[in-house]
């Protein structure tokens, strides 16, 4: 288990190493593109040809790096209390789901193996009842066997007039 612990561990590392590489590229990428924009703007000025399109764009910019400063800021934030609580909440529902899943199998398994003995006693109960049915059949026939010998050797006739 400490192996599958490791690699997880890896993982969640690798995950989280690329969040933080493409959030700081975008996030460079932003700045970058703001600082052009405004060097462009100050030769604009001095050139008096700036438009309403490129403050306008400078704003889109700016709303960028701030979306960008925000999604790599978000990374290094330390947990606030309400973050751990919730944390904590989905463990312990996690592990409740756990002990429940464990619960109804254990169940499960108590009533297949309930229901592996009746059956087994079913059929102990039918092959008896079948033997008891065939040493019912073999004592009919002996007794037919039987009574046909005694009728054989008695005359009937003769013994219930005398």
């Amino acid at each position: 288990m400490p192996a599958v612990q490791n690699t997880d561990s890896i993982r969640h590392f690798a995950r989280h190493l690329f969040l933080v590489s493409k959030a700081y590229a975008s996030r460079k990428k932003a700045a970058e593109d703001v600082d052009e924009h405004l060097r462009r703007m100050g030769k604009s000025i001095v050139r008096m040809s700036l438009s309403y399109s490129d403050i306008s764009r400078l704003k889109q910019k700016i709303d960028a790096l701030i979306g960008w400063e925000r999604k790599y800021a978000k990374l290094f934030r330390p947990e606030d209390k309400e973050t751990e609580e919730l944390k904590s909440h989905i463990a312990a529902l996690e592990q409740e789901l756990r002990n429940e899943k464990e619960e109804k199998y254990s169940i499960i398994s108590e009533n297949n193996e309930k229901i592996a003995q009746l059956t087994e006693s079913l059929s102990g109960i039918k092959d008896q009842m079948k033997h008891l049915h065939l040493e019912k059949a073999r004592r009919q026939q002996r007794m037919q066997a039987l009574d046909k010998k005694i009728n054989e050797k008695i005359d009937l006739h003769r013994y219930y007039h005398s």
